[in-house]
């Protein structure tokens, strides 16, 4: 999980297997998708109609740069420490998630894709993302919505949240995959919160039909 104060404010949180477990290992998941799905439904680039046009191409990949580790990172961030508590028991190998991100100078895209072994720990890590991006949308702004929402894989879940713009998260769960999406307007874009929401639900619904198409 990378959290990213943005130069603009606010925050975009995205899981990523370092956060979980962080082991190495080349087995594939024993649930319905495998770690290729991850990264073929991370390349989903946004689909907010009515919005301006995204950046053709994500932004390129890029290490942190703080040179810190995640358990070092975690010993003194309550809410980093308290999710990775939470999903210390799943198995997530390197390479069973991927990731993107669009941005230019008045919104962000952000994608990240994971792989679990099974639906049980995918759920398991569902409820912990969930918490973890409701504590850091409060903690860097003020969350307006936070809740389950219907109609998006096995099981969903939105937050709205202000912090310098409008940002909405949604996080879903299909067997053993769990993806999330974030997007925020912090310039000239479409800035109401039912408009983000809008343009973030129909981003997201792209990303399940190519994730159902993929699990056949």
């Amino acid at each position: 999980m990378t959290v990213t104060t943005l130069r603009y404010g606010g925050i975009a949180t995205s899981l990523v297997a370092i956060a979980v477990a962080g082991c190495s290992g080349g087995h594939e998941p024993g649930g319905m998708y495998k770690a290729a799905d991850a990264e073929r439904l991370a390349s989903v680039a946004p689909r907010t109609p009515g919005w301006p046009p995204w950046p053709q191409q994500p932004e390129p990949k890029k290490k942190p740069s703080s040179g810190e580790s995640v358990e070092e990172v975690a010993a003194r961030d309550p809410i980093l420490a308290e999710y990775r508590r939470r999903t210390a028991r799943i198995e997530q190998p390197d390479g069973w998630d991927s990731s993107n991100r669009w941005r230019d100078e008045d919104k962000l895209a952000n994608l990240v894709v994971q792989v679990f072994e099974t639906a049980t720990d995918a759920h398991v890590g569902f409820l912990a993302s969930n918490d973890l991006s409701r504590a850091y949308g409060a903690k860097f702004g003020f969350v307006v919505k936070a809740g389950t929402v219907d109609g998006l894989g096995d099981e969903a879940w939105r937050l709205w949240a202000h912090g310098n713009g409008r940002q909405v998260t949604y996080h879903w769960r299909r067997g053993n995959l769990a993806t999330e999406v974030h997007v925020h307007c912090y310039g000239d874009c479409p800035d109401a919160d039912t408009e983000v929401d809008a343009a973030a639900r129909a981003w997201a619904e792209a990303i399940d039909e190519e994730a159902r198409s993929v699990g056949g």
